[in-house]
């Protein structure tokens, strides 16, 4: 695993302890740091799709974290969730959940985190302005030359 996948990581779960310290503390349910990892990390888990569809079922961590391995090699880049669009859809299901069941911060938490991650990489790659739109990807196949090209 590169020392440039290690960092990008790291801010990521930087990041979510930030949102995570911040809401649980604000609101003092300590449950919300749990949110904050899943959609501020755990998010990543899309990237196991992306490697099984270029390796199929032959699990190696090593290969997973070499992810420019297996996106060239296959052209396609598909991250299914991360997209710009689930904003809306998280912040709606944060808003019902958290009306449904008091639980105050939760739709603050569960955006806070995930508006993090995709901040964090819609600015530190190289890419085109749409790459993290999942419209935009699905209009364009998932084709890593749309997801790079400008």
């Amino acid at each position: 695993m590169g020392n440039g996948l290690i960092l990008h990581e790291l801010v990521h779960f930087s990041i979510t302890l930030l949102v995570a310290f911040f809401c649980g503390r604000r609101y003092k349910k300590w449950g919300l740091v749990i949110v904050a990892l899943v959609f501020g990390i755990f998010i990543d888990v899309d990237h196991w799709f992306d490697y099984l569809m270029y390796y199929g079922w032959q699990i190696d961590l090593g290969r997973f974290f070499e992810v420019e391995k297996y996106v060239m090699g296959s052209g396609k880049i598909y991250v299914l969730l991360h997209g710009w669009e689930y904003l809306v859809i998280w912040g709606l299901l944060g808003w019902l959940i958290e009306n449904k069941s008091k639980m105050r911060g939760l739709t603050l938490t569960i955006l806070g985190a995930y508006l993090g991650h995709i901040l964090w990489d819609q600015f530190s790659f190289s890419h085109h302005p749409l790459a993290y739109f999942l419209a935009y990807r699905v209009l364009n196949n998932f084709s890593l030359g749309s997801f790079n090209g400008f």
